[in-house]
């Protein structure tokens, strides 16, 4: 079928409520029953579908004697809707039945099938799940909700099913791809809908298992095979029994797992899930932030995480020299302040295999969670995570200090911090030029020249504008974080009156007053 002109486009969905759209304006199909007539010449698009079977389709035993002439009325009523659109040959008539020319319109239900078999034709397991999370994308509820009709009903469970098989491929590629826990999380939900789907139980076990989570995986077989012991009177299938003994020898023959968690290691799913991806397809992962965000804590991690799984992967604390003679067919990981070079970016060889990722401050729960870890009295927890604003060396440094408390504790921390993030301002400007910014809610060139006379307003501005701790937003270069803390408690002791000049001269400009 060659494809319709975008303007005329027609499209009948059937992968959630029934629905017909014209040029992108979506169209009302009638009553429910005459839906089931569509719905039945849809599902046999191409074929003629005799009187009777619409009969039967739409009502079985209960057809009433008036059924021939309901049909008929059904159908003329289809007809009259796509004349309107320019369709009036669509539905072809024969002695005895009718036929619905699928070269006319389109299906989701078409485009559904299609997807799902190039998934299986991909070359690469990235590719193929792409495709399924298009197909599965195409649904918007039950499939037909709401047509009535043994027929419907008939179609309804046909495609239901084509959905749970193409969810079960796309999750076997997920685990190809790494992504254990990620599957681990949404088996369950599909398994409170299906609870006597064994491939889903298969799923589920297989990443357990290569989740390292072996005890959770053993005690999910005992539930599976008491749930079919109980429920069907059969044991688990071979592949289950196997997969099984599988999870058994696992202890014996000390296969690799993942390392036992690192208590002071707290959050970074999205990331590590992404770094499972980057294992599992190869390119480039940059990792980018700010001072203290945890880059190199994470490489680590990255580290122990290849090495668990038995795949190599090359990693770097900063950008290496000779970039480009990186080889392109394995994984690499860079962590940096800033992202890749843009000539990089535009180099056909790295096409596709740069990911840029960058790391956000801990969660609050999350910076509470690694305070305990380390220690801190929980009387002390809420007072750090508000000053460390998820930055986790700040988080870690108070931890420590608050274990061995000192005379100039807080000073200490206010200073180790400022040493660490601010960095090392060129002159004495560019240290107010940071001072400024921890002060006003988005610092401008402009700002800059009336709050800081001297005539270097452009040059300080572009010095903060290249800081790593400092972001361009719309309105002007914004500071956040514990940086921004950090300076104005830093200045508050060093220079209570030069803060309290630079403040009212911020608010002046910012206010006019």
């Amino acid at each position: 079928m060659p494809p319709l002109p975008q303007e005329v486009r027609y499209r009948f969905t059937v992968l959630g409520p029934p629905g017909f759209t014209s040029g992108g304006t979506r169209l009302d199909l009638g009553s429910p029953q005459q839906q089931a007539v569509l719905t039945l010449l849809l599902a046999n698009a191409g074929s003629f579908v005799r009187t009777g079977e619409l009969i039967d389709g739409l009502w079985g035993e209960r057809a009433p004697a008036t059924g021939e002439a309901v049909i008929r009325t059904y159908i003329s009523r289809l007809r009259r809707l796509l004349s309107l659109q320019g369709l009036g040959s669509a539905i072809v008539s024969r002695s005895g039945g009718y036929r619905l020319d699928p070269d006319r319109f389109e299906v989701d239900a078409v485009e559904f099938a299609g997807l799902i078999e190039s998934a299986r034709q991909a070359h690469t397991a990235e590719a193929a799940a792409k495709l399924l999370e298009r197909a599965l994308g195409l649904w918007t509820g039950t499939a037909l909700a709401g047509v009535p009709g043994e027929a419907a009903e008939h179609e309804r469970s046909r495609l239901e099913r084509l959905k749970l098989t193409a969810t079960q491929e796309l999750l076997r590629l997920r685990l190809e791809l790494g992504e254990h826990d990620e599957v681990v999380a949404e088996v369950p939900a599909l398994i409170e809908r299906n609870r006597l789907e064994e491939p889903l139980y298969e799923i589920y076990l297989l990443a357990l298992h290569r989740g390292g989570r072996r005890a959770e995986a053993l005690e999910l077989y005992r539930a599976i095979h008491d749930l079919f012991d109980a429920e069907l009177g059969v044991r688990p299938g071979p592949k289950l029994r196997a997969l099984h003994e599988k999870v058994l020898r696992a202890e014996d023959e000390r296969t690799p797992a993942l390392r036992a968690p690192d208590p002071l290691f707290v959050g970074r799913e999205r990331e590590r899930a992404e770094f499972r991806r980057l294992l599992a397809r190869g390119g480039v992962l940059f990792l980018t932030g700010p001072p203290g965000i945890g880059k190199s804590t994470l490489l680590r991690k990255f580290a122990g995480d290849a090495a668990a799984m038995g795949k190599p992967v090359l990693l770097f604390d900063d950008p290496p020299e000779g970039l480009r003679r990186l080889p392109t067919d394995g994984a690499a990981v860079i962590a940096g302040r800033t992202g890749p070079d843009a000539t990089l970016l535009v180099d056909p060889a790295w096409s596709g295999r740069i990911t840029i990722l960058k790391l956000d401050p801990l969660s609050g729960n999350e910076s509470a969670a690694l305070l305990e870890a380390r220690g801190v009295e929980p009387e002390l927890r809420k007072s750090i995570v508000d000053f460390a604003a998820g930055n986790p060396f700040a988080l870690s440094l108070a931890a420590e200090v608050s274990r061995s408390p000192r005379a100039d504790a807080a000073r200490y921390v206010v200073d180790t911090v400022y040493a660490h993030l601010a960095g090392d301002p060129p002159t004495e400007a560019h240290r107010w030029a940071l001072y400024v910014c921890a002060q006003a809610d988005h610092t401008t060139e402009d700002l800059l020249r009336s709050v800081l006379p001297g005539g270097r307003s452009s040059e300080l501005f572009d010095w903060l504008r290249d800081h790593p701790c400092v972001e361009a937003a719309t309105h002007g270069l914004v500071l956040g974080g514990v940086l921004r803390e950090v300076l104005d408690r830093h200045l508050a002791w060093r220079d209570p009156a030069g803060r309290a000049r630079i403040r009212g001269r911020i608010c002046r400009v910012t206010t006019g007053r």
